[in-house]
Protein backbone atom coordinates (compact mmCIF):
# COMPACT_ATOMS: atom_id res chain seq x y z
CA UNK A 1 0.00 0.00 0.00
CA UNK A 2 2.91 2.44 -0.30
CA UNK A 3 0.77 4.16 -2.92
CA UNK A 4 -0.54 6.10 0.09
CA UNK A 5 2.94 7.87 0.28
CA UNK A 6 2.89 9.10 -3.70
CA UNK A 7 3.39 12.84 -3.44
CA UNK A 8 2.35 14.96 -6.59
CA UNK A 9 4.80 16.37 -8.03
CA UNK A 10 5.79 20.29 -7.90
CA UNK A 11 6.67 22.17 -11.04
CA UNK A 12 10.70 23.48 -11.13
CA UNK A 13 9.75 25.74 -13.57
CA UNK A 14 8.06 29.07 -11.61
CA UNK A 15 11.63 28.54 -9.60
CA UNK A 16 13.38 29.25 -13.20
CA UNK A 17 11.01 31.65 -13.94
CA UNK A 18 11.82 33.63 -10.52
CA UNK A 19 16.02 33.63 -10.78
CA UNK A 20 15.08 35.16 -14.84
CA UNK A 21 12.77 37.98 -13.06
CA UNK A 22 15.31 38.72 -10.02
CA UNK A 23 18.75 38.77 -12.62
CA UNK A 24 16.58 41.35 -14.90
CA UNK A 25 15.41 43.52 -11.99
CA UNK A 26 18.79 43.58 -10.76
CA UNK A 27 19.94 44.72 -14.20
CA UNK A 28 17.33 47.48 -14.21
CA UNK A 29 18.24 48.61 -11.15
CA UNK A 30 21.32 49.18 -12.05
CA UNK A 31 21.03 51.71 -15.36
CA UNK A 32 19.57 54.26 -13.09
CA UNK A 33 22.70 54.67 -10.82
CA UNK A 34 24.84 54.64 -14.63
CA UNK A 35 22.26 57.38 -16.07
CA UNK A 36 22.49 59.88 -12.86
CA UNK A 37 26.12 60.69 -13.35
CA UNK A 38 26.44 64.28 -14.60
CA UNK A 39 28.03 65.25 -17.31
CA UNK A 40 31.43 67.02 -17.34
CA UNK A 41 30.96 70.98 -17.21
CA UNK A 42 32.18 72.95 -19.97
CA UNK A 43 34.08 75.93 -18.75
CA UNK A 44 32.73 79.06 -18.20
CA UNK A 45 33.53 82.42 -19.69
CA UNK A 46 34.73 85.52 -17.76
CA UNK A 47 31.39 87.07 -18.96
CA UNK A 48 29.07 84.48 -18.13
CA UNK A 49 30.60 83.71 -14.83
CA UNK A 50 29.69 87.44 -14.10
CA UNK A 51 26.09 87.65 -14.85
CA UNK A 52 25.87 84.06 -12.88
CA UNK A 53 27.28 86.00 -9.65
CA UNK A 54 25.43 88.87 -9.95
CA UNK A 55 21.99 86.65 -10.78
CA UNK A 56 20.25 85.71 -7.43
CA UNK A 57 20.49 81.97 -7.05
CA UNK A 58 17.21 80.36 -7.70
CA UNK A 59 16.94 77.54 -4.74
CA UNK A 60 13.19 78.21 -3.27
CA UNK A 61 11.56 76.07 -6.56
CA UNK A 62 13.65 73.35 -6.80
CA UNK A 63 13.76 72.75 -2.54
CA UNK A 64 9.86 73.04 -2.57
CA UNK A 65 10.81 69.99 -5.90
CA UNK A 66 12.81 68.51 -3.84
CA UNK A 67 10.41 67.82 -0.90
CA UNK A 68 7.28 67.04 -2.31
CA UNK A 69 9.48 64.49 -4.35
CA UNK A 70 10.79 62.39 -1.91
CA UNK A 71 10.16 61.79 2.04
CA UNK A 72 12.76 63.44 4.27
CA UNK A 73 15.19 61.06 5.65
CA UNK A 74 16.76 63.50 8.07
CA UNK A 75 15.00 65.08 11.53
CA UNK A 76 13.95 68.21 10.95
CA UNK A 77 16.70 70.96 12.04
CA UNK A 78 19.24 67.85 13.16
CA UNK A 79 20.29 66.98 9.96
CA UNK A 80 20.74 63.27 11.56
CA UNK A 81 19.64 60.47 9.69
CA UNK A 82 16.49 59.10 10.37
CA UNK A 83 16.58 54.99 9.84
CA UNK A 84 13.76 53.60 7.98
CA UNK A 85 11.10 51.49 10.38
CA UNK A 86 8.93 48.66 9.51
CA UNK A 87 5.95 50.57 9.40
CA UNK A 88 7.98 53.95 6.62
CA UNK A 89 8.65 50.20 4.88
CA UNK A 90 4.90 49.26 4.72
CA UNK A 91 3.69 52.61 3.19
CA UNK A 92 6.69 52.97 1.29
CA UNK A 93 5.90 49.68 -0.84
CA UNK A 94 3.11 50.48 -2.63
CA UNK A 95 -0.26 48.75 -3.28
CA UNK A 96 1.55 45.27 -3.55
CA UNK A 97 2.98 45.44 -0.37
CA UNK A 98 -1.24 45.10 0.72
CA UNK A 99 -1.46 42.17 -1.33
CA UNK A 100 1.57 40.06 -0.16
CA UNK A 101 1.15 41.33 3.54
CA UNK A 102 -2.74 39.80 3.36
CA UNK A 103 -1.21 36.41 1.54
CA UNK A 104 1.28 36.48 5.03
CA UNK A 105 -1.58 36.49 7.02
CA UNK A 106 -3.14 33.99 5.54
CA UNK A 107 -0.09 31.51 5.24
CA UNK A 108 0.70 32.07 8.84
CA UNK A 109 -2.82 31.36 9.63
CA UNK A 110 -2.94 28.13 7.35
CA UNK A 111 0.25 26.81 8.96
CA UNK A 112 -0.69 26.97 12.36
CA UNK A 113 -3.54 25.37 11.85
CA UNK A 114 -1.77 22.71 9.91
CA UNK A 115 0.12 22.20 12.92
CA UNK A 116 -2.47 21.59 15.02
CA UNK A 117 -4.51 19.02 12.90
CA UNK A 118 -1.77 17.07 11.23
CA UNK A 119 -0.16 15.08 13.59
CA UNK A 120 0.31 11.56 13.65
CA UNK A 121 -1.37 11.33 16.96
CA UNK A 122 -4.23 12.47 15.89
CA UNK A 123 -4.65 10.66 12.35
CA UNK A 124 -3.45 7.94 13.82
CA UNK A 125 -4.17 7.37 17.44
CA UNK A 126 -2.58 4.16 19.07
CA UNK A 127 -5.16 3.57 21.54
CA UNK A 128 -7.92 3.35 18.67
CA UNK A 129 -5.68 0.84 17.07
CA UNK A 130 -5.30 -1.63 20.10
CA UNK A 131 -8.82 -1.43 20.59
CA UNK A 132 -9.85 -1.79 16.74
CA UNK A 133 -7.12 -5.13 16.29
CA UNK A 134 -8.55 -6.52 19.43
CA UNK A 135 -12.31 -5.94 18.26
CA UNK A 136 -11.38 -8.49 14.98
CA UNK A 137 -9.27 -10.67 16.98
CA UNK A 138 -12.45 -11.38 19.29
CA UNK A 139 -14.54 -11.56 16.19
CA UNK A 140 -16.42 -8.61 17.19
CA UNK A 141 -16.45 -7.02 13.39
CA UNK A 142 -19.90 -5.24 13.74
CA UNK A 143 -18.57 -3.11 16.88
CA UNK A 144 -15.21 -2.32 15.41
CA UNK A 145 -17.29 -1.13 12.01
CA UNK A 146 -19.85 0.89 14.43
CA UNK A 147 -16.97 2.44 16.30
CA UNK A 148 -15.24 3.48 12.60
CA UNK A 149 -18.28 5.32 12.18
CA UNK A 150 -18.34 7.58 14.88
CA UNK A 151 -14.52 8.66 13.84
CA UNK A 152 -12.85 10.76 11.35
CA UNK A 153 -9.05 9.87 11.32
CA UNK A 154 -7.27 8.87 8.79
CA UNK A 155 -6.77 4.80 9.85
CA UNK A 156 -10.58 4.92 10.82
CA UNK A 157 -11.34 5.66 7.22
CA UNK A 158 -9.03 2.74 5.83
CA UNK A 159 -10.32 0.33 8.39
CA UNK A 160 -13.71 1.31 7.42
CA UNK A 161 -13.12 0.44 3.77
CA UNK A 162 -11.95 -2.82 4.64
CA UNK A 163 -14.65 -3.75 7.20
CA UNK A 164 -17.35 -2.83 4.96
CA UNK A 165 -16.06 -5.86 2.59
CA UNK A 166 -15.46 -8.64 4.71
CA UNK A 167 -15.79 -11.81 3.47
CA UNK A 168 -14.66 -11.04 0.07
CA UNK A 169 -11.35 -12.46 -1.14
CA UNK A 170 -8.28 -10.71 0.01
CA UNK A 171 -7.23 -8.76 -2.94
CA UNK A 172 -10.94 -7.30 -2.87
CA UNK A 173 -10.40 -5.62 0.65
CA UNK A 174 -7.05 -4.50 0.22
CA UNK A 175 -7.95 -2.81 -2.84
CA UNK A 176 -10.61 -0.97 -0.97
CA UNK A 177 -8.54 0.18 1.80
CA UNK A 178 -5.71 1.58 -0.75
CA UNK A 179 -8.16 3.10 -3.08
CA UNK A 180 -9.42 5.24 0.77
CA UNK A 181 -6.25 5.65 1.56
CA UNK A 182 -5.27 7.01 -2.03
CA UNK A 183 -8.25 9.65 -1.21
CA UNK A 184 -7.07 10.51 2.29
CA UNK A 185 -3.98 11.19 1.52
CA UNK A 186 -4.35 13.26 -1.64
CA UNK A 187 -6.56 15.37 0.26
CA UNK A 188 -3.85 16.29 2.95
CA UNK A 189 -0.99 16.84 0.15
CA UNK A 190 -3.86 19.73 -1.28
CA UNK A 191 -4.12 21.08 1.94
CA UNK A 192 -0.37 21.78 2.58
CA UNK A 193 -0.41 22.41 -1.54
CA UNK A 194 -1.42 26.34 -0.70
CA UNK A 195 1.59 27.24 1.48
CA UNK A 196 3.54 25.66 -1.70
CA UNK A 197 1.80 28.06 -3.98
CA UNK A 198 2.27 30.66 -1.76
CA UNK A 199 5.58 30.25 -1.45
CA UNK A 200 6.02 30.07 -4.83
CA UNK A 201 3.23 32.99 -6.01
CA UNK A 202 4.97 35.34 -3.44
CA UNK A 203 8.82 36.25 -5.48
CA UNK A 204 6.43 36.78 -8.07
CA UNK A 205 4.75 39.39 -6.71
CA UNK A 206 7.60 40.98 -5.01
CA UNK A 207 9.10 41.62 -8.33
CA UNK A 208 5.96 42.91 -10.35
CA UNK A 209 6.01 45.96 -7.17
CA UNK A 210 9.77 45.90 -8.07
CA UNK A 211 9.00 46.57 -11.64
CA UNK A 212 6.11 49.48 -10.58
CA UNK A 213 8.90 50.99 -8.84
CA UNK A 214 11.61 50.84 -11.11
CA UNK A 215 9.36 52.34 -14.03
CA UNK A 216 8.71 55.31 -11.41
CA UNK A 217 12.12 55.97 -11.11
CA UNK A 218 12.84 56.10 -15.11
CA UNK A 219 9.99 58.26 -14.56
CA UNK A 220 11.94 60.46 -12.46
CA UNK A 221 14.85 60.25 -14.78
CA UNK A 222 12.88 61.48 -17.86
CA UNK A 223 10.34 64.52 -16.29
CA UNK A 224 11.99 65.76 -13.14
CA UNK A 225 14.81 68.08 -12.76
CA UNK A 226 18.21 67.63 -12.30
CA UNK A 227 18.05 68.78 -8.45
CA UNK A 228 15.05 66.48 -7.65
CA UNK A 229 15.54 63.45 -9.73
CA UNK A 230 18.42 61.95 -7.64
CA UNK A 231 15.76 62.16 -4.84
CA UNK A 232 12.89 60.64 -6.44
CA UNK A 233 15.21 58.26 -8.26
CA UNK A 234 16.28 57.01 -4.67
CA UNK A 235 12.92 56.78 -3.12
CA UNK A 236 11.55 54.77 -6.42
CA UNK A 237 14.80 52.20 -5.84
CA UNK A 238 13.69 52.13 -1.77
CA UNK A 239 10.53 51.03 -2.86
CA UNK A 240 11.70 48.37 -5.39
CA UNK A 241 13.66 47.18 -3.12
CA UNK A 242 11.21 46.83 -0.35
CA UNK A 243 8.77 44.58 -2.57
CA UNK A 244 11.38 42.26 -3.26
CA UNK A 245 12.61 41.71 0.12
CA UNK A 246 8.36 41.16 1.28
CA UNK A 247 8.07 38.64 -1.54
CA UNK A 248 11.28 36.44 -1.14
CA UNK A 249 10.41 37.07 2.87
CA UNK A 250 6.82 35.48 2.38
CA UNK A 251 8.10 32.46 -0.04
CA UNK A 252 11.13 31.79 2.97
CA UNK A 253 8.41 31.39 5.56
CA UNK A 254 5.64 29.37 3.24
CA UNK A 255 8.86 27.48 2.16
CA UNK A 256 9.54 26.29 5.29
CA UNK A 257 6.02 25.68 6.45
CA UNK A 258 5.25 23.50 3.72
CA UNK A 259 8.08 21.35 3.56
CA UNK A 260 7.70 20.79 7.98
CA UNK A 261 4.59 19.54 7.09
CA UNK A 262 5.34 17.83 4.27
CA UNK A 263 7.61 15.41 6.82
CA UNK A 264 4.56 15.25 8.79
CA UNK A 265 2.34 13.93 5.84
CA UNK A 266 5.02 11.09 5.12
CA UNK A 267 5.01 10.37 8.33
CA UNK A 268 1.38 9.40 9.35
CA UNK A 269 1.03 8.10 5.38
CA UNK A 270 3.76 5.94 6.65
CA UNK A 271 2.07 4.53 9.92
CA UNK A 272 -1.43 3.80 7.84
CA UNK A 273 0.53 1.52 5.46
CA UNK A 274 1.66 -0.15 8.91
CA UNK A 275 -1.13 -0.85 10.22
CA UNK A 276 -3.39 -1.40 7.05
CA UNK A 277 -1.58 -4.59 6.29
CA UNK A 278 -2.06 -5.59 10.16
CA UNK A 279 -5.83 -5.27 9.28
CA UNK A 280 -5.39 -7.01 6.26
CA UNK A 281 -4.02 -9.57 7.28
CA UNK A 282 -6.80 -9.85 10.34
CA UNK A 283 -9.29 -9.36 8.47
CA UNK A 284 -8.33 -11.97 5.90
CA UNK A 285 -8.41 -14.81 8.59
CA UNK A 286 -4.40 -15.08 9.00
CA UNK A 287 -4.14 -12.30 12.20
CA UNK A 288 -2.35 -14.31 14.95
CA UNK A 289 -4.57 -14.84 17.89
CA UNK A 290 -3.47 -12.61 21.41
Amino acid sequence: MDVFGREPRVPKGPYVRVILFALVALVVMALPLVAQDPAPAAPASPESAAQTASAPPPQAPALAATESAAPPTAAPGTGEYKAMTLWDMVKSGGPVIVIILILSVVALGMAIYFMITLTPNREVPLQFVKRAQAQIRAGDLRGAYQMCEDRDEFIANVLRAGLRLHGHDRYVIQEAMQSEGERRAMAMWQKISYLNNIGVLAPLLGLLGTVISMIGAFGAIAYNDAQSKSLVMAYNVAQAMVNTAAGLALAIMALIFYYYLRGRVVTIIAHVEAHASEFVELLTGKGAPE
